[in-house]
């Protein structure tokens, strides 16, 4: 390979690394395999900033879309090589969160997820012995742009989920209070 070849080559690759198109897919419910209508998905992408050895992240583009009838949902990306990898939440009430990076209960590690067009994700149901405190904080870890007028949807599911967390930890309270009287 010639060197102005190479150097283009490498060009290309820095360019395009980094570039997220357009995400699609279809979100079921990982019990039945129907398709879930409804179903929020928010994507966000954070760029670093500031001078070496005193970076900071910022939001640099933030979007939600919410599934159709038949579950699927289409989504724009961004092409700017110098953002960080998304952030994907996909949610809906009485479901378990879906996180790209994460898998609750547990935070392990996520390793079977592409950004790509024909995905599937599959929803939970949110089972009873589950803790509302702890997917609270799983929804909301890593988002630093998911405000209210940029993802006002996403926002509504969370705040359902904030609530219940808030009536969990205040169960917790009068029950330890009992528990020492």
């Amino acid at each position: 390979m010639k060197p102005k070849h190479a150097l283009l080559m490498m060009i290309l690759v820095f360019l395009t690394n980094g570039c997220y198109g357009a995400i699609s897919g279809t979100v079921v419910d990982a019990t039945t395999g129907k398709p879930i209508e409804g179903a929020v998905i928010l994507i966000e992408w954070n760029i670093a900033k500031g001078l070496p050895g005193m970076t900071y992240h910022e939001a640099y583009k933030v979007i939600e879309g919410e599934t159709d009838k038949d579950g699927k949902f289409a989504l724009s990306g961004t092409y700017n090589p110098l953002v960080d990898p998304p952030y994907v939440v996909v949610c809906k009430d009485g479901y378990v969160a879906w996180r790209n990076d994460y898998i609750f209960p547990g935070w392990g590690k996520r390793t079977d997820f592409k950004y790509k067009r024909g995905i599937i994700i599959k929803l939970d149901h949110f089972d009873e012995g589950l803790s509302h405190d702890e997917h609270h904080s799983f929804m909301r870890t890593g988002l630093i742009g998911a405000s209210i007028d940029k993802a006002p949807k996403y926002n509504e599911v969370e705040s359902i989920e904030f609530q219940r967390a808030l009536r969990e930890i205040e169960k917790k309270r009068k029950e330890e209070n009992k528990e020492e009287k």
